[in-house]
């Protein structure tokens, strides 16, 4: 849960995409977030999230082992909204 103070002060910044403000309850909820809502749905979020089999077999094992998944996540690329 958040408490004012404990994780990061909340600074009122401007989206990246399209220069409004972005709402504190947003900020609050996600507080390395660079977009507002709007411009998240439009180009689907801050982070392009890919998930990646991890093969556990032996090294030189010609079996393929996919035991495990791992998440990476990646911030977008983000350019300005042409007007």
């Amino acid at each position: 849960m958040y408490r004012e103070g404990t994780l990061m002060s909340l600074v009122a910044r401007s989206c990246k995409r399209c220069d409004q403000e972005i709402p504190t309850a947003r900020l609050r909820a996600m507080p390395d977030t660079v977009l507002c809502v709007e411009c998240s749905e439009e180009i689907g979020g801050d982070y392009k999230i890919t998930v990646v089999a991890e093969n556990l077999g032996k090294g030189g094992s010609l079996k393929k082992n996919y035991g495990a998944w791992s998440i990476k996540k990646t911030r977008r690329i983000i350019r300005p909204k042409e007007r």
